[in-house]
């Protein structure tokens, strides 16, 4: 469905607030500020663009919530919005996602090297569904997909030319990329380890090769190399532990 004048304005502005607010989800009264409008005004505009796939909403508790009580409704534009205003956003804003998603990872693996609480992949899991762009997105499934069968993974790389690929640079490393959720996914099914997070995965790796064919040659070659270190860095972990 076509976007009105007016519509691209609030979606506009909504894209703003969202950034802003470190691309946490926004409450409809702090679009209302930004555009100098009433607060129904903005919140029947989000519901009409959630109804045309531009928006999505969730329910929250506030943060000082005591006891029970109503939660509040916010939004965040869709990757459907992306998409359509990627031309206003520009490269920066893709470049600083995926530069955060690096180093969030790479970091957090050379401080805790292979956390027995899991919380890196946790918190991989959590930010997955947040990601704004494809590259971004994808860059966590890995991500996930290798910390979630690390133990499995790592004493196993020999046996696997997919994985001998990914590691060793070769040309078909593209290729197992491609495959590689789905073959994280069977190994960690194989040992039956946290069902609750596997399923977590399994929705999020659903995405992940239409978001793939999203990508430029040099998105997908930017993805490979992050997988490399990721594993590097795994590996370089384990052997401190």
């Amino acid at each position: 469905m076509q976007l009105t004048s007016r519509q691209r304005v609030f979606l506009e502005t909504l894209f703003d607030v969202y950034h802003s607010h470190r691309r946490q989800p926004v409450h409809y009264t702090a679009l209302a500020r930004a555009l100098g409008v009433a607060n129904t005004t903005a919140y029947e505009m989000l519901r009409l663009l959630e109804q045309k796939g531009y928006v999505s909403s969730e329910y929250r508790l506030s943060d000082d919530h005591v006891g029970p009580g109503r939660s509040m409704v916010l939004f965040r534009p869709t990757m459907k919005a992306l998409r359509t205003f990627r031309h206003l956003l520009g490269e920066d804003v893709r470049s600083k996602e995926w530069e955060d998603v690096k180093e969030k990872v790479l970091s957090r693996i050379a401080a805790e090297g292979l956390p027995g609480d899991e919380s890196l992949l946790e918190e991989l899991l959590a930010a997955i569904p947040l990601s704004q762009d494809p590259l971004a997105y994808c860059g966590q499934v890995v991500a996930a997909s290798l910390v979630r069968i690390r133990e499995s993974l790592l004493s196993r790389v020999p046996e696997f030319g997919m994985l001998r690929d990914m590691v060793n640079g070769e040309a078909t490393g593209w290729d197992a990329l491609s495959l590689l959720p789905g073959f994280a996914l069977g190994l960690a099914y194989a040992v039956r380890q946290s069902p609750s997070r596997l399923s977590r995965l399994t929705e999020y790796a659903k995405r992940y090769p239409a978001y793939l064919r999203q990508m430029d040659g040099r998105a997908r070659a930017r993805l490979l190399r992050f997988s490399r270190e990721i594993m590097a860095a795994l590996q370089a972990a384990a052997e401190t532990e």
